[in-house]
């Protein structure tokens, strides 16, 4: 896949700095991934391929995992309203990956900014740095789901006014428009189900949407 960052709160003097090599693991995992696609359930376009990220999410965790990052790290019971774990994270850095609906990305930020205020550890480390990793507008998707360009709007307006102090980069991924892209499909137990039964490897060319600001179209091979 191909990647675009955004930066907040001078978190790329911090990653140039102190995470060098930590953003190197990360930018390795994201850039060699292939894209994972899913069959959509939503009435209308069932079956058409779209964004998959239940296999994005596990892909990358599995390859930093192999890199030595802990995943799914528990958040202290006094702050368990906010959430049960976060995806990932080491050496001070959290990672989350949000596929998920785009509320839940300013849960994700105010959370991360309490972390980072309080100093509490989380695997022994006081929170430095937060990655946050989403997907493209470009990518057919399930309703409602965060893409890139609407999370730089959002934590742009946030900054401006400082509402959070805590470094952020801000990943998006996207492929390639009208060339060979490499794709792993998942097929599901059931519709809405987490649990993957198949993965299959294949190809897919990605055109532009008709309309500007659409989604793109993705023809499997």
């Amino acid at each position: 896949m191909e990647i675009e960052v955004t930066d907040f709160n001078d978190s790329e003097s911090l990653i140039n700095q102190e995470f060098r090599h930590e953003w190197y693991v990360i930018e390795t995992i994201l850039t060699s991934m292939p894209l994972h696609l899913k069959a959509s359930s939503q009435s209308g376009i069932e079956g058409n391929p779209i964004f998959d990220p239940v296999g994005t999410n596990q892909f990358i965790k599995t390859e930093l995992v192999k890199q030595g990052w802990y995943p799914n790290i528990p958040i202290p019971k006094i702050y368990q309203f906010l959430g049960k774990d976060i995806d990932c994270g080491k050496t001070g850095i959290l990672i989350e990956f949000k596929f998920s609906n785009y509320p839940f990305l300013l849960n994700n930020v105010l959370r991360s900014e309490l972390f980072f205020k309080s100093k509490i550890t989380l695997q022994s480390e006081v929170t430095q740095l937060v990655i946050i990793i989403t997907k493209a507008k470009m990518f057919p998707a399930s309703n409602s789901t965060l893409y890139y360009e609407q999370a730089v709007k959002q934590l742009t307006a946030l900054t401006k006014y400082k509402v959070f102090d805590v470094p952020i980069r801000l990943v998006g991924l996207f492929e390639k428009i009208e060339e060979t892209t490499t794709i792993v499909w998942s097929q599901y137990e059931q519709q809405r189900s987490r649990k993957i039964i198949q993965q299959k490897q294949g190809q897919c060319i990605i055109s532009l949407g008709k309309k500007q600001n659409s989604r793109s179209i993705i023809k499997i091979l």
